[in-house]
């Protein structure tokens, strides 16, 4: 049976089950544990973004160990929403006002995306043997949803594409915030000095509602990016105070950590070494892009080369928000790339994947 159908499977009849048996409880309680020390762990040694990298790097050991881990949705994108609406508070007017060169930084986006799929696919088609189809789609940078989608329905080798996408994500999450950070990264405050019961209570019913307006309009990421748009209406208009307490905040971003490791449990064992050094060269081959055009465009845009690289890394839109505001870069500029990046991909990506996916196979049934 092909990994692909094989998976859509599993993910079907898991889905099929009740979230919250007890087992699934423990298991979402354990994780949460695992990913917690690791984030105490690695802000208690003073590393950049601590409570991010930390919880990644430990739920990734548990899940090379063979530790059960899982997290419900409702988990996950609740804190998605709460750091969104915190992210979004730290947007400015001055720094709207400075998205007026976004068209030129639109041009750099194009080339990035083509870029660094070419350079990383050619690197898992010539160096790692992988076929075509499964080499493009594990080298899309962004909106891994829809990359997976479409991978599925073209035929594409799911546990290839899963291993290439979620290395490149875990490398930059792990590795990023010490190069454009520094020990004092791992700091959290995110909430004021005198915040009260109401600022709280008024921004978790403020990201609730920016959630649920979100989806009806169809924005893309809702779940991020509707209080993200809202926190920044408050921020900049004055309205009124977004306030979330540090535990709070420091929760959220070890369940964000805990997603990004997560994304390996699609991987399957059978190649594992094999996939793992592929992907690390494609990372390479694409990171190395996305350094050139970011710190050509840079240039370009009179922006420090750190905020440009998070707008064109190829990375998740939650994620690279996230390191971009903690390591303080331009959140609003990193969201409006990424954003405009998932909807060049929803627009282009089925059309071609679909099209090549049929000339390729057509191709391998008269080879053969």
């Amino acid at each position: 049976m092909p990994p692909s159908i094989h998976q859509t499977r599993e993910a079907a009849q898991e889905s099929a089950q009740p979230t919250w048996t007890p087992a699934r409880v423990a298991v979402a309680l354990l994780t949460v544990g695992i990913g917690t020390f690791g984030a105490l762990v690695f802000h208690a040694f003073g590393m950049p973004a601590a409570f991010l990298t930390g919880s990644a790097a430990a739920v990734a050991v548990a899940l090379v160990a063979g530790v059960p881990v899982t997290l419900p949705n409702a988990v996950r994108s609740g804190s998605f929403s709460v750091l969104g609406t915190v992210m979004g508070s730290s947007i400015s007017l001055a720094a709207l006002e400075q998205l007026v060169t976004a068209p030129v930084a639109l041009i750099g986006l194009v080339l990035v995306v083509v870029g660094t799929s070419a350079a990383s696919a050619a690197v898992l088609y010539w160096l790692g043997g992988w076929d075509r189809l499964s080499a493009l789609c594990g080298s899309i940078p962004g909106n891994l949803p829809l990359v997976l989608a479409v991978s599925t329905e073209g035929g594409a080798r799911m546990d290839r594409v899963v291993m290439a996408q979620s290395l490149r994500l875990f490398i930059l999450v792990a590795l990023i915030p010490f190069v454009f950070g520094g020990s004092d990264a791992s700091d959290l405050e995110m909430a004021p000095d005198d915040i009260a019961a109401f600022d709280v209570a008024f921004t978790l019913a403020l990201t609730a509602g920016a959630v649920a307006l979100a989806y009806v309009a169809r924005i893309p990421a809702p779940a991020l990016m509707g209080p993200l748009i809202a926190g920044a209406a408050m921020s900049v208009t004055g309205l009124a105070r977004v306030a979330i307490p540090d535990w709070m905040a420091a929760f959220a971003l070890v369940m964000l950590g805990t997603s990004v490791a997560l994304r390996f449990r699609g991987v399957q064992r059978e190649g594992l070494a094999r996939m793992f050094v592929a992907s690390l060269g494609a990372f390479v081959a694409a990171a190395s892009v996305s350094l050139v055009l970011a710190v050509a465009f840079a240039a370009i845009l009179a922006r420090p080369v750190g905020t440009v690289f998070f707008a064109y890394a190829p990375g998740g839109i939650d994620t690279m928000i996230a390191l971009s505001f903690l390591l303080n870069y331009d959140v609003a500029f990193v969201a409006l790339i990424h954003t405009a990046r998932m909807i060049l991909l929803s627009l282009s990506l089925p059309p071609v994947i679909a099209l090549l996916g049929r000339r390729w196979r057509n191709e391998r049934s008269i080879g053969e």
